[in-house]
């Protein structure tokens, strides 16, 4: 099992959250990062990092009313 870390960018706070998950590899990491993004709406963005090692990062897509 491996400590991997969640960066979770919230539009009401100016700096990322932190969450610490303990998960078997980086595919279970990544999943845990997707998944999280899609647990609040004021989630914009979630990196996943194992120690200084950038893994992933996983945006929500924002829609623009271009009418």
């Amino acid at each position: 099992m491996k400590t991997y870390t969640l960066y979770i960018h919230d539009d009401r706070y100016s700096v990322p959250s932190l969450d610490a998950v303990i998960v078997r590899d980086d595919e279970r990491a990544c999943e845990v990062g997707r998944n999280r993004l899609v647990a609040s709406p004021h989630y914009r963005l979630v990196e996943v990092w194992e120690d200084d090692r950038f893994i992933d990062k996983f945006e929500r897509a924002i829609a623009t009313d271009l009418a």
